[in-house]
């Protein structure tokens, strides 16, 4: 997976982007999340912002101007423990202009920002590269993952019809088998259902 998208060539990549959903919950993070929210990337994803909200509620009251269509860009300055950052929030949109997300970059303060045009481009490249990336790992889970469950599954039904006969144990073991992969189907399913 792709961790950072520049905004340009002339302008420095940010140290830290996400994209928010409508539900305020952190829908991706890369870059280095840590200067500024303290926690790891991995450590953010599908959280709401309320973990990060400091002073308490000033990103939520921020995300809901975006949402809400009051704000087409923000800048703010955010504290982090390596100093202050410029934190842009930008609306990321549908083809038909229907807000999706709300995408995020953080930059050093002081250093030199980008263009509002050349944020909105990196915020829907930034949505491209992340749905890229689910949209291959829902084929990997599709393709390989679950049709091998599958098959398995199918093989412990034919076992399970030959030694019904014979052991009652092995037949109680097999069971707890096709269930176990059953609920591993079930998982695949659920990640690849769209939010």
């Amino acid at each position: 997976m792709h961790d950072d998208i520049g905004v340009s060539q002339g302008n420095p990549a940010p140290l830290c982007q996400w994209i928010f959903n409508r539900l305020h919950e952190f829908h991706h993070v890369s870059g280095d999340s840590t200067g500024l929210f303290h926690r790891l990337p991995a450590d953010l994803s599908r959280c709401h912002v309320s973990i990060v909200d400091d002073p308490p509620g000033t990103w939520s009251a921020r995300l809901d101007r975006m949402f809400l269509g009051r704000d087409s860009i923000e800048q703010s300055i955010a504290a982090g423990p390596a100093g202050e950052y410029a934190v842009f929030h930008v609306p990321v949109r549908a083809g038909d202009g229907t807000l999706l997300y709300v995408a995020g970059f953080a930059f050093p303060a002081g250093s030199p920002l980008p263009a509002a045009p050349e944020l909105e481009l990196a915020a829907a490249t930034m949505l491209q590269v992340v749905e890229s990336e689910r949209t291959r790992a829902t084929r990997f889970l599709h393709d390989v993952v679950a049709q091998r469950l599958s098959g398995t599954g199918f093989q412990l039904e034919l076992l399970q019809l030959e030694i019904q006969a014979q052991s009652a144990e092995a037949l109680k073991r097999t069971a707890e088998i096709q269930k176990s992969l059953e609920e591993a189907l079930k998982l695949i399913r659920e990640f690849n259902s769209p939010e």
